[in-house]
């Protein structure tokens, strides 16, 4: 038996029929961790582990020591006392404990453990070849994986994403037996299904993927995505054209072949006359082909579709993609030519047959709360001309008609993009057409934010609605689930709050969403005695939501606690205003010192509610100019801090410390006169309301 400890190559390919392309990434990524989860439990060393997946296979190539590592384990045993005799020999009670251990007596430790002394064997576990632990090992690992959803085939047992056909397993060169639900492991792979369907046996694993690839297989993702964007590249410059980048669409494609060929194909001209969202949706959605477009972002009447098949086989595929493609063209032109014939404002009445909620009304109930929040935001943040707030009306009103027309209803995900080329071919004007278009943004955390303050407002109160109505229906999210995406669209709301700078508090925007269902006769039930209660479970919900933005940008926590109690009141663009103003006064040298000052008058001031202060009151100089300089720098800070002037403010405040020391060193703040002692906790308090105006000193570290 060879005992020295090497690393050999471990080769597991499962073979199955083919798996959805969109189990397959966390596929991979959970093969490799249960592989380095189980390995380390076996005590197997390895220096590499890495993991593959094609829609035919899952495959694991990992380097691993030869023989397991040595165990040791401590066996205690009775006491001393017990073991030895006065003379120190061992007893039969010490003999019989080593022999149930499997150790000599002569070896036997003492060890000591609460108040005694124990005798402890040392037993010692070699560790074995790992070619005999691989047939334990493998098929946990197999089985160790999950899907989103899995199947039982034929007779069998066995649940698994989708039927399997076969198990390589060779480690060292050498088979690893074993058997799954009578699914014997073997050296045996096949190839691309069509170009290479043949059982082929693997000798060498150096050669594995290189034999694979050779056979119309390649199995590392990333290789086919280069080798998809390179051809695809390739291709469009032979038409002076570039790729429509799609990350989503390139990810479902590397997992939906093994061997990636792309072929480009031409469609007639005269369909770029459709809308260019709706030709690439099409496209995409049903055909899988990447658009092209010019240098201009200009949609090019060329396509690319990747097929799973070789180069000597384009001209078939492009002519049945063309064929294809040309048909799908045509059904998207006749919607989009009959959609048109019906006016958006038409569209609007239909939206009274429409639910949007068994307990919320129809979407037009929705529409028409979209337009009241929208009003309230065009007369809260913009001083614009009185059309400015006809036109959020109209974009209001119209927003949702397009649901409602046949190209959405073949293409959900063109919801609003179409009513943008409704609004256009009805005459509104551009501004209203292209809010309607953005009222979803942003959809997704990568994805832009509104460009226009009309779609803008669109957002946030098509957004705002959507987080109140199911709050007040209980929908709210869990730990584990967000089935209506509240989470996303609560941080689109403070991102636009934020980067547009609007005037508006997140406080006053949740009110009047409230206001609106209260003041709604057949929703007004859904609220009674409930407005308090969800005003504050909705400010909790976008607190957390705030704090979890502002962490993300690196902003200390301690800042930010000093931020968040304003988060209600004032623009969301106010605390990043605060964050940044706290920032800039950590950095001043006298930061430290003022906190220390700061900090005093926090410990002592009064938790009741005290008297104004009385300067008659005053008994010492201290005192007396403490409260001086406060009042005369207290409009200066109240006018910055309205400004959000919030660095500056925090300066002028910093202008105290001495005053606030030298009152602390030299005044009795409890004084025996429980009138002086009030008044001088009045005066402290002042202070602290002061403070208090800019942000939360106390919670700064």
């Amino acid at each position: 038996m060879d005992l020295i400890n090497t690393q050999h190559t471990l080769i597991l390919e499962v073979g199955t029929e083919e798996i959805p392309a969109r189990f397959l990434p966390s596929a991979i990524a959970k093969l490799k961790e249960n592989a380095e989860r189980l390995f380390s439990e076996y005590r197997l060393p390895c220096s590499s582990i890495k993991s593959y997946a094609s829609p035919r296979r899952l495959a694991l190539i990992a380097e691993i020591d030869s023989l397991q590592q040595a165990k040791e384990a401590e066996i205690w045993g009775p006491p001393v006392n017990a073991a030895y005799d006065k003379d120190g020999k061992a007893t039969k009670t010490a003999e019989a404990f080593a022999k149930s251990s499997k150790v000599t007596v002569e070896s036997l430790i003492k060890k000591e453990k609460g108040k005694g002394i124990y005798v402890v064997a040392v037993v010692k576990e070699e560790g074995k070849q790992t070619s005999e632990l691989l047939p334990e090992i493998l098929p946990k690992l197999i089985l160790s994986l999950n899907f989103p959803k899995s199947m039982r085939w034929g007779n069998g047992n066995l649940r698994f994403v989708r039927p399997i056909h076969w198990i390589l397993a060779i480690y060292n060169n050498n088979k690893i037996v074993f058997e799954i639900d009578g699914i014997k492991s073997s050296n045996i792979t096949r190839g691309h299904r069509f170009l290479s369907p043949a059982d082929f046996e693997i000798k060498d694993d150096k050669t594995y993927i290189n034999f694979l690839r050779n056979n119309f297989v390649i199995l590392d993702p990333e290789e086919r995505r280069r080798m998809t964007l390179d051809d695809i590249k390739r291709l469009a410059s032979s038409v002076n054209a570039y790729l429509v980048r799609d990350d989503e669409l390139l990810e479902h494609i590397i997992y939906l072949i093994e061997y990636p060929t792309p072929v480009l194909g031409t469609f007639p001209s005269d369909y770029l006359n459709l809308p260019k969202e709706l030709l690439i949706t099409v496209m995409k959605g049903h055909q899988k082909y990447f658009a092209l477009q010019d240098e201009y972002g200009n949609l090019a009447n060329h396509f690319i579709v990747v097929s799973n098949t070789k180069h000597e086989n384009k001209d078939i595929i492009k002519a049945g993609a063309e064929k294809v493609i040309k048909a799908r063209f045509e059904d998207a032109r006749f919607y989009y030519e009959e959609d048109k014939k019906i006016p958006l404002i038409e569209r609007v009445e239909e939206l009274k047959k429409v639910i949007y909620h068994e307990k919320l009304g129809s979407l037009y109930g929705k529409t028409q709360r979209i337009a009241l929040i929208a009003d309230f935001m065009a007369d809260s943040c913009f001083k614009q001309p009185e059309q400015f707030k006809q036109d959020v009306n109209a974009a209001a009103i119209l927003s949702k008609a397009d649901l409602i027309s046949g190209v959405v209803g073949e293409f959900p995900e063109l919801q609003g993009i179409m009513g943008k080329y409704y609004a256009l071919n009805d005459e509104y004007k551009k501004e209203i057409a292209v809010a309607i278009s953005e009222q979803y943004m942003p959809a997704h955390s990568r994805d832009r934010l509104p460009e226009s303050n009309i779609g803008a407002v669109l957002s946030l109160s098509d957004k705002i609605d959507n987080i109140v109505s199911f709050f007040i229906l209980g929908l709210t999210p869990t730990g584990a689930e967000d089935p209506f995406a509240l989470r996303r669209q609560a941080l689109g709301i403070i991102s636009i709050l934020i980067e547009k700078r609007y005037s508006l508090s997140i406080g006053k925007l949740l009110e009047k969403s409230l206001q609106i269902f209260e003041n709604i006769p057949e929703l007004n039930s859904l609220l009674v005695d409930r407005k308090s209660q969800l005003l504050n479970t909705l400010m909790q919900f976008f607190e957390q939501r705030v704090e979890s933005l502002f962490l993300s940008q690196d902003y200390p926590s301690d800042s930010i606690s000093a931020a968040m109690s304003y988060v209600k009141d004032r623009p969301l663009r106010a605390v990043k205003e605060m964050l940044d103003a706290i920032k800039k006064l950590k950095e001043d040298y006298q930061y430290q010192a003022f906190l220390l000052a700061i900090k005093r008058i926090n410990n002592i001031s009064p938790k009741n509610k005290v008297p104004p202060v009385n300067t008659i009151l005053f008994v010492q100089d201290e005192e007396k100019e403490l409260y001086e300089k406060a009042m005369l720098i207290a409009p200066q800070i109240n006018s910055m801090v309205e400004d959000e002037r919030y660095y500056d403010a925090a300066k002028v405040l910093m202008t105290l410390n001495d005053n606030i020391n030298l009152f602390f060193d030299k005044v009795l703040v409890m004084d025996k006169r429980e009138d002086i002692k009030n008044n001088r906790l009045s005066l402290i308090n002042q202070i602290k309301t002061l403070a208090l105006g800019i942000f939360d000193f106390s919670k700064l570290q």
